[in-house]
């Protein structure tokens, strides 16, 4: 019989090289059933970019993939994988879904695409509809996950531009007040360019809730960003940590 890891408030797993599962949190349990197999969770055209990529050769890394439908869904549900390999033998794997709106205003945005580059029929229109689709998916870039009672969690995606900054600013500064938030996490494993101007108005938005009582911890930093951090000077009281996964276990284990 597995272990259930329960120090986790998010669908974590332990595997060997084979995909078994070694053991698992009380959410990957909510979520997915009991399974032998980690292969058992992604969706049929997936399973080869998991095999591919999942392996004892690459220590850590995250990619997207898709999971089986789960519920009452029909369609294959976009998530973020993060893996970081222990040893040769066994990996921890945390799986992190995206949220249903960011998929749906990302169909959007690729519908309303598809249908500029075919005609200029109600040009206007469509490209007031596209620029909503593009503030929405940039507030759904940054979204504010209460993981518990006191810790929150930030996750980026995308290029940090200053668009996207201005637009999330609001909601995180608000967001942060509501309830009993004393800690956010601000993981970077999905940041794809940092630009400048964005990341000046993030460095902002962090000190700002540093000065509002907050502790801010940064996670998943890749060596590229280093030197746009450095540069930035950001406040010596913000705290980095290597991965979203050894934040998740100092801060939200039981």
């Amino acid at each position: 019989m597995k272990r259930v890891d329960r120090s986790f408030p998010l669908p974590f797993f332990i595997i060997n090289k084979k995909f078994i599962i070694q053991s698992y949190s009380q959410e990957a349990e909510t979520m997915f059933g009991e399974r032998e197999n980690l292969l058992d969770v992604f969706d049929e055209d997936s399973m080869d970019k998991i095999r591919k990529w999942v392996t004892p050769d690459i220590k850590k890394l995250s990619l997207e993939s898709h999971l089986k439908p789960l519920g009452e869904a029909i369609s294959p549900i976009t998530c973020d994988v993060h893996v970081n390999w222990k040893n040769d033998l066994y990996a921890e794997v945390l799986v992190i879904t995206k949220d249903d709106q960011l998929t749906k205003v990302t169909k959007t945005m690729d519908q309303l695409r598809s249908r500029l580059n075919d005609t200029n029929f109600e040009l206007f229109e469509e490209k007031e509809k596209l620029e909503e689709a593009i503030q929405q998916s940039n507030r759904l870039s940054a979204p504010f996950i209460q993981l518990t009672s006191d810790t929150a969690l930030v996750p980026l995606f995308g290029d940090i531009t200053e668009d996207k900054m201005f637009t999330v600013e609001d909601h995180l500064l608000h967001s942060s007040q509501i309830g009993e938030t004393e800690r956010i996490l601000f993981d970077f494993t999905g940041v794809g360019e940092l630009i400048h101007e964005g990341t000046y108005v993030l460095k902002n938005i962090m000190t700002s809730l540093y000065y509002m009582g907050a502790e801010v911890v940064i996670t998943g930093v890749r060596p590229d960003h280093v030197k746009n951090f450095q540069a930035m000077q950001f406040p010596s009281k913000i705290n980095f940590m290597n991965s979203l996964q050894q934040a998740v276990r100092k801060y939200c284990g039981k």
